[in-house]
């Protein structure tokens, strides 16, 4: 990634501001990655997401990460 607006989708949505998957899923991928470091969010990505994901496959996958990790902060005592 070069940090170029439509580089990555990650970089689009995180540092960009671009809706790459409407407001929706960049929202909560914004809050994704508050939960998690770059390094996880990445991983995370790669391995479930991809450079070629589809638009429509896309929020369900996001909805789920959200959820796993908003419940790994409270466990852990984080305020969220």
């Amino acid at each position: 990634m070069n940090g170029k607006p439509h580089d990555h989708p990650l970089t689009d949505i995180l540092l960009h501001k671009i809706d790459v998957y409407g407001a929706e899923g960049s929202r909560l991928v914004r809050k994704i990655a508050k939960l998690c470091s770059r390094s996880e969010l990445e991983t995370w990505w790669d391995e479930r997401l991809g450079w070629d994901v589809e638009g429509k496959d896309v929020l369900p996958e996001i909805s789920k990460r959200y959820e796993e990790l908003l419940k790994r902060a409270e466990e852990s005592g984080w305020e969220t």
